[in-house]
């Protein structure tokens, strides 16, 4: 396992030649570190393999190197070079990158990366800054814990620092936000200063981009690893990737079962981040406390259609008729045989039993459109014909279908 830390060098308070005011920095009540520099403390606490420490032209680079970078001294002319640089904001990667030799020899890690970073005054370089942030973790396929410091620095960048976490989870697999840190000087007692872990606010990001995949996709999975890490039993928890395996596959009777075990779960209140959502992810199960497969598999049709998956639409809207014609016929709608010889009879009595209310049109719509979408080929029914015309025509047509079958379904 790989750890990294990511600090920012801010241009310090008051006194730029001086730099931050010294403080003892609490760090999970184990590490206590008298520094100016919150990065130094976490590096001390955390012990990474890969130190990287940002800053834009004009951060304290030089009142940093003077502080901590012993082998600097005897280099008289960089030194003053960096001091020039800094008080005109005018640091350059090349001069940090002269000196991070310097930094390497003085300080006890694998590998520090200093890197110059715009000031983030306008939308292209606060991208400039995600993308320093991106590149300069060049990873490979090791997993990798990030921990990032968003104590000094512009206000700004905290925000930043924070939108890079959620950028480079995504954008990297192997690498795992492990938390995300804060000095609160403003809080400090007795000149200690607790930090402060912010990973909570992460956790809620992850929920909402889970809730966004969720939308986009009936995945149920994707809430699996939040749960547990707010402190629901595991295998609850992974009923929710079995529910999302077995609605895929139509079976969902099984889906709801897995469901089940978690919607009872659900009726003690969860911890952590998952609190705040608890309520919602309760409301994306409400399909299973049907009674009712044909109206379970009609509930699952309009979730199929906010997403726009329109053959999933039509295959749960065409197998929940299916379904209420083997409870009309006292045929057990489970048993596959029973339901082949239903759709048989349905295809022969249409006349019949067009009826007693059945919804002949809806149906012979919808099943052309599901074999037209299936396979690709073009829909022989009028109807089903017009309504693929376009994407508006398509999802307006399907939800007018599914309100129509709606009284042959018996539901509300």
């Amino acid at each position: 396992m790989h750890k990294i830390l990511i600090t920012i060098l801010g241009k310090g308070r008051g006194n730029a030649k001086v730099g931050y005011d010294p403080t003892t920095y609490v760090l999970e009540g184990k590490t206590e570190l008298a520094t100016p520099y919150i990065g130094l403390a976490l590096a001390e606490h955390l012990k990474p393999d890969t130190l990287i420490l940002l800053g834009t032209a004009g951060s304290m680079w030089d009142v940093f190197s003077d502080k901590h970078v012993e082998h600097l001294k005897d280099q008289e002319n960089l030194r003053l070079e960096l001091m020039s640089a800094r008080e005109e904001n005018r640091v350059t990667q090349d001069l940090l990158d002269q000196i991070t030799p310097f930094l390497q020899r003085s300080l006890p890690y694998k590998k520090i990366i200093l890197r110059i970073i715009p000031s983030g005054s306008d939308d292209e370089e606060q991208i400039g800054i995600l993308q320093t942030i991106a590149h300069t973790l060049d990873l490979d396929t090791q997993r990798t814990d990030l921990h990032i410091d968003v104590t000094h620095g512009f206000r700004h960048l905290a925000i930043i620092g924070f939108l890079s976490a959620a950028l480079l989870e995504d954008l990297r697999p192997q690498l795992k936000i492990a938390a995300l840190w804060y000095g609160a000087l403003e809080m400090s007692q007795n000149n200690r200063t607790q930090v402060i872990r912010l990973d909570g606010l992460n956790t809620v990001r992850q929920w909402i981009s889970a809730l966004d995949r969720f939308s986009a996709s009936g995945d149920y999975g994707v809430f699996e690893s939040l749960l547990i890490a707010d402190g629901l039993d595991q295998d609850i928890a992974h009923c929710l990737s079995e529910a999302a395996y077995y609605q895929n596959t139509n079976q969902i009777a099984n889906a709801a079962r897995s469901l089940q075990t978690v919607s009872s779960a659900l009726t003690h209140p969860l911890q952590g981040a998952s609190s705040l959502f608890q309520a919602q992810l309760k409301k994306h199960l409400n399909w299973i406390n049907s009674d009712k497969l044909s109206h379970r598999q009609y509930r699952l049709a309009e979730s199929a259609l906010k997403r726009r998956d329109y053959l999933r639409t039509c295959i749960l809207g065409l197998e929940a008729l299916i379904t209420h014609y083997c409870l009309e016929t006292e045929r057990d709608a489970n048993n596959p045989k029973l339901r082949e010889e239903a759709c048989e009879e349905i295809k022969n009595t249409e006349n019949e039993l067009s009826k007693r209310n059945w919804p002949k049109d809806d149906y012979i719509t919808l099943n052309t459109l599901r074999n037209s979408m299936a396979h690709g080929s073009k829909p022989r029914y009028k109807k089903a014909e017009k309504i693929l015309t376009n994407r508006k025509m398509l999802a307006d047509g399907l939800k007018n279908i599914l309100e129509n079958i709606k009284p042959y379904l018996e539901l509300q």
